[in-house]
C-alpha cells in the first residue's frame, strides 16, 4: 500500500523509472546490433581476401564471424570453402557440417555439394595415409548424406577391401573377415573382396568357409585364375 501510495505522489519516481527502462532498451538494442554488425564485418573482410584468393588471409575472419554470432551460416560456408581450396580436407568439415546443418533450403545444396567435396577429400587423404577406418567412416557419412552416391558405392567397398588386406597382411584373418563381408555387402560381385574373404578364412583354418566362397568367385568369373589356384590348394588340403 505504502509503495503505491508513493509512486502515485511521486511523478519522478515514474518517471525515473521509464528512463531506466527506456535505457535499457536503447542499451540492449545498441549491443545487438554491434553484436550482427560486428559478425557482418568480420565476414566481409574475409570475403575481400577469398575473392583475391587469399585464402589464408581470409580464414581468421571467417572464424571470428562464426564465433561472434554462432548462427552465421555463410560464415561457415565460406570458412569451410577456404579450407578447402587449401586442400586442407579434415578442417573444412566442422565448418561445412554446421553450414549444411543451419542452411536455409535455398542455400542447404550448395552446402551438401561443399560437405560431400570435403568428406571424399577427407576420405582419400585418410587412405593414403593408411587410415582405412577413418576413410571408411567417412564415405559412410557420404552415402548417408547421398545415399545415391554412385561415387561412394564404387569407393566404399574397394577402401574396405584394401582395409581387410591391410589386416589381412597383419595375420589378423578374424579381423578381415567381416570387412571384406562388409564390402560384398556393398557390391556383390567384388571378387577381390571375396578372394580376400577366402584367404581370411585359410588363415583362421577355417577350410569349409574358403572353399565355399572360391566356389562363389568360380560362379561370377570361371576363368578366374588366382581363385582357381585356390581351389586347387584347398583340394590338396
Amino acid at each position: 500500500m505504502y509503495r503505491k501510495c508513493f509512486a502515485a505522489k511521486n511523478p519522478s519516481y515514474i518517471k525515473g523509472i521509464i528512463f531506466a527502462i527506456t535505457f535499457i532498451t536503447f542499451f540492449t538494442s545498441c549491443a545487438g546490433v554491434g553484436f550482427l554488425s560486428g559478425a557482418q564485418s568480420e565476414f566481409d573482410r574475409g570475403l575481400a581476401f577469398f575473392n583475391n584468393g587469399k585464402y589464408e588471409n581470409a580464414i581468421p575472419h571467417f572464424k571470428r564471424a562464426t564465433e561472434i554470432d554462432p548462427n552465421f551460416g555463410n560464415a561457415y560456408l565460406y570458412l569451410g570453402r577456404s579450407y578447402l581450396n587449401l586442400d586442407r580436407w579434415s578442417e573444412a568439415l566442422p565448418p561445412l557440417r554446421t553450414a549444411y546443418r543451419i542452411s536455409p533450403n535455398e542455400t542447404k545444396k550448395e552446402a551438401l555439394n561443399l560437405l560431400l567435396d570435403a568428406l571424399f577429400g577427407a576420405a582419400i587423404y585418410q587412405f593414403n595415409k593408411g587410415n582405412f577406418r577413418d576413410s571408411v567412416g567417412l564415405l559412410k557419412e557420404v552415402l548417408q548424406l547421398d545415399p545415391n552416391s554412385s561415387r561412394a558405392r564404387i569407393e566404399l567397398p574397394r577402401t574396405l577391401t584394401d582395409f581387410g588386406s591391410a589386416l589381412l597382411s597383419k595375420g589378423r584373418g578374424s579381423d578381415a573377415i567381416p570387412v571384406f563381408n562388409e564390402a560384398i555387402e556393398y557390391s556383390p560381385n567384388n571378387l577381390d573382396a571375396y578372394i580376400g574373404l577366402a584367404n581370411a578364412f585359410l588363415t583362421n583354418g577355417e577350410i569349409l568357409k574358403a572353399l565355399k566362397t572360391i566356389q562363389t568367385v568360380i560362379k561370377i568369373d570361371p576363368t578366374n585364375s588366382e581363385a582357381q589356384s585356390l581351389m586347387k590348394e584347398l583340394q590338396i588340403r
